[in-house]
């Protein structure tokens, strides 16, 4: 048996009104991602259209309407390395828009904050794997002394090179 299970910010009276429960092979996720629609405006009409000489709203009939009409979008802040804030808004103008798929999906591409985030996470990463290839590396790296020589090396060219651009 399917548990029934709602959550409303509705009336009570109103709450369970043209509900109709979903099979158990899909999921139903509802949260405000848009300012400019609350439930005392409820603004979900497109327009209004007059019908038998009454006035009936045209409402989104698909998913690609509802993204195009409400337009949602969230401003976030990121705290970077520095602890300082980036803001960025994030606009979803898919379903798709929402997922991450192991930091490959749309929401991390449409962030440029997140996008980059991911793109200094695989440097590392590709660094890491060649320092753990690279024996004499390691051998150099084990060592405090040289560890210590390695680092000042490339301080000095990091040095060198801000000061060549």
């Amino acid at each position: 048996m399917m548990k029934e299970n709602y959550e409303s910010r509705l009336e009570d009276e109103e709450s369970t009104a043209g509900i109709e429960a979903l099979s158990s092979n899909k999921t139903l996720y509802i949260d405000q991602f848009t300012a400019t629609v609350t439930l005392q405006n409820k603004g979900l009409a497109m327009e209004e259209i007059e019908e038998n000489g009454k006035k009936k709203g045209v409402y989104p009939r698909n998913m690609k309407e509802v993204f195009g009409y409400f337009k949602p979008s969230i401003e976030i802040d990121f705290i970077n390395e520095d602890g300082g804030l980036v803001r960025e808004n994030l606009y979803f103008k898919d379903i798709k828009d929402f997922d991450i798929n192991n930091g490959k999906g749309n929401l991390i591409n449409n962030s440029h904050f997140l996008n980059n985030l991911r793109t200094r996470k695989e440097n590392f990463e590709n660094l890491q794997k060649k320092i753990e290839k690279n024996a004499r590396l390691r051998a150099i790296l084990k060592n405090q002394e040289s560890k210590n020589e390695l680092k000042e090396l490339l301080e000095s060219l990091l040095i060198e090179l801000k000061n060549a651009q």
